[in-house]
């Protein structure tokens, strides 16, 4: 009979105990995503994104990539907001006077609704690549901010999670479910930020 590595008792090395604890874990997803200047050409300015989400199975709900463009003023005095209850932000020198929306993506699966033609389910270490590009204006925007956003579950038929997608001030995207939902994750993340000065 081979023997156990050490620390092994009966139950904690076995096959099935570990492919049960795994079957028992909750899903969970890493989202990245980065943005790169990939060239100028008339006074535009090429981004591309790339996401890499896995490491356990999950089945996709939606996925929504948004890019805000930022705009600064210099500031007269320094300005301290207090309009959120909690936050504080302190600003010496600018502030961002404007935010435009200048990319977003929002696709919903079948797991939300049967007319809906993709599906993805992620295996252990899986990733799911993701890269668009939109051009932007040189001049008109100081900064990039790419926000990504993921709902999932370990596992769902179709039609079982119905949606909504919402934005936030900070044009964001984040997913909730319709009704409440035991097996509905879901996370909002700002992925990158570049400056285009």
């Amino acid at each position: 009979m081979p023997s156990r590595p050490r620390g092994c008792g009966r139950s904690t090395c076995s096959p099935t105990s570990s492919a049960s604890s795994r079957r028992a874990e909750p899903p969970s997803l890493l989202l990245s995503g980065s943005l790169h200047e990939l060239g100028a050409h008339q006074g535009l300015v090429q981004l591309g994104i790339r996401v890499n989400n896995g490491h356990t199975d999950a089945s996709l709900i939606a996925a929504g990539f948004a890019a805000d463009g930022l705009r600064y003023s210099p500031n007269t005095a320094a300005i301290v907001d207090r309009s959120i209850n909690g936050l504080t932000p302190y600003q010496r020198d600018a502030h961002v006077s404007s935010r435009t929306l200048v990319y977003r993506l929002v696709e919903l699966t079948r797991l939300v609704s049967p007319q809906y033609g993709s599906g993805y389910t992620l295996r252990p270490g899986q990733e799911l690549p993701y890269s668009a590009i939109f051009a932007v204006k040189r001049g008109e925007i100081d900064t990039m901010v790419l926000h990504g956003s993921l709902a999932y579950t370990k596992s769902g038929a179709d039609g079982a999670f119905p949606t909504h997608v919402e934005y936030t001030p900070t044009n964001a995207i984040f997913s909730r479910p319709a009704t409440a939902n035991p097996n509905y994750s879901s996370q909002e993340i700002t992925l990158d930020q570049v400056s285009l000065w």
